[in-house]
């Protein structure tokens, strides 16, 4: 897949930050910009046509290129047409049927190849697509009907839309919810900063349910704090069902909301009975081939931002042999016990909305660190930890917050040809350790924001609220009930 080209919202946020180190440095961290500066700026009057532009570009680039050539979802589609066919969803000729696919007549194939821009684009259209579909069943049987009915680019079209609408809802919920009203310049500042940022248009571009999850996720978190565990449990549920990652949110709820827990588990062996009736025999267990030949494959490869794929990238690079089979399963096992100890002392039913806030999203970032596999196009789902980040910051924040926040943004903001280009040119002139270093830093950015969620707002605060709540009557309450 193209990366997308360099937009005015990167360029911006880059002077920003720029400005921020500068004047750091020239004044020390007490003239840093402070965490009600910094946003005052990047959200001002001046700064939303620049944003806007760059959403725009984006949006409109990912449009058209994806209909073009829209290579990741066609894994979709041809699990959508193997299941009305009721034949296997993971067929051995992937490749060849996706190509078959993409080489369908495009509308309006003359005019598109006059534009430069996407001239590569038609002519990569003979190009094997991806060797295996890793998405379970359920993402090939929801979208049967598009695919019925509108094909391979009417239904990516409908995707899209239905991407755009569920990023715009999702942000506008979590502002609603975390923030004062903010002001209609800044909100369309802030939406086209959204949709400018790159992994929101990779994730447009491929045609992947990263959106969706993050939607599904935001949505039990919302769920969660109006005290309605079950509609939580059935929205983690079925983002499991989509993508596997999102079942970690179980050992969330199995300490933490247990009606959650019970929810989620019945919504996962609803869909799954449900898919497993519908489909051929054997299919989940396709599945789970599909997925573990894709995991060697893909698992110690450069741009994997999960700690199992730094791990085994590293091992390979410094010729060590190791499996991903083995550090995959090792690695998920280390983060679930390290999220069980991060709990445990809070594990007496004295938690508040901003506890609740900060646990939730602890679990929505680490769950990116321990799926064996995880791209950039799954990075908008870190919305919500970062928007919790500098909600905490905004009273008594650290003078270091707003440039080291706006660095770790850059960071997971590299495109993808921009890694790769990057990992080689310091592997040929610095060596294989900076190399990778270089490559981890989207995912060292990740565990920062993760660290800047565990680290409480106020401690002494976060103390008597445990005193007051740690009383009898409190013992066997939710949560969420106790907070209300």
């Amino acid at each position: 897949m193209r990366a997308l080209p360099p937009n005015l919202t990167l360029v911006s946020v880059a002077v920003m930050l720029a400005w921020a180190l500068v004047r750091a440095a020239r004044f020390g961290v007490r003239g840093a910009p402070s965490a009600g500066d910094l946003p005052r700026r990047i959200l001002s009057r001046r700064a939303m046509p620049v944003f806007l532009a760059g959403a725009c570009a984006n949006i409109a680039f990912s449009a058209l290129t994806g209909y073009i050539n829209p290579r990741d979802y066609v894994q979709d589609v041809v699990a959508a047409r193997q299941f009305l066919r009721h034949e296997t969803m993971y067929p051995q000729d992937l490749p060849r049927m996706g190509t078959a696919e993409l080489s369908a007549a495009i509308p309006g194939r003359e005019v598109l190849r006059r534009l430069p821009i996407v001239h590569d684009e038609l002519n990569s259209l003979t190009e094997a697509p991806a060797p295996a579909n890793a998405h379970p069943p359920l993402v090939g049987i929801v979208l049967a009907v598009p695919v019925l009915v509108l094909g391979l680019r009417g239904s990516f079209v409908l995707v899209l839309l239905l991407s755009i609408v569920l990023m715009y809802l999702t942000m506008a919920a979590i502002l609603h919810e975390l923030f004062m009203p903010l002001r209609r310049v800044e909100l369309y500042a802030l939406m086209g900063l959204v949709f400018g940022w790159y992994p929101v248009g990779a994730a447009l571009r491929s045609g992947q349910p990263a959106i969706v999850l993050f939607a599904l996720i935001t949505a039990g978190w919302l769920m969660l704090r109006r005290n309605r565990p079950w509609i939580a449990g059935a929205a983690i549920g079925l983002a499991a069902c989509i993508h596997a990652f999102p079942a970690l949110f179980l050992l969330y709820f199995a300490i933490r909301w247990r009606r959650a827990l019970v929810a989620g588990l019945g919504t996962i062996a609803l869909l799954t009975a449900a898919a497993a009736g519908l489909t051929t025999r054997g299919t989940f267990r396709q599945w789970l081939n599909t997925a573990d030949a894709l995991a060697q494959r893909f698992v110690p490869r450069v741009g994997n931002l999960s700690v199992a794929g730094q791990v085994t990238t590293f091992c390979r690079g410094a010729g060590w042999s190791v499996s991903a089979n083995a550090v995959a399963p090792v690695m998920l096992l280390v983060i679930a016990v390290a999220l069980a100890v991060f709990l445990r002392p809070w594990n007496r039913g004295n938690l508040g909305l901003e506890r609740l806030d900060a646990e939730y999203s602890v679990f929505a970032a680490a769950m990116l660190l321990a799926s064996p596999m995880s791209w950039v196009r799954y990075l908008p789902i870190m919305l919500l930890p970062v928007a919790v980040v500098i909600r905490n910051w905004r009273q008594r924040p650290p003078a270091w917050a707003p440039p080291a926040l706006l660095a770790a943004l850059l960071f997971l903001s590299v495109p993808d040809a921009t890694l790769f280009w990057a990992y080689g040119w310091l592997a040929r002139n610095l060596g294989f350790a900076a190399a990778w270093l270089g490559a981890a830093m989207s995912s060292l950015s990740i565990l920062a924001i993760l660290f800047w969620l565990r680290s409480p707002r106020s401690p002494a605060a976060g103390a008597d609220r445990a005193a007051a709540w740690a009383t009898p009557k409190n013992e066997g309450r939710e949560p969420a009930e106790i907070a209300s």
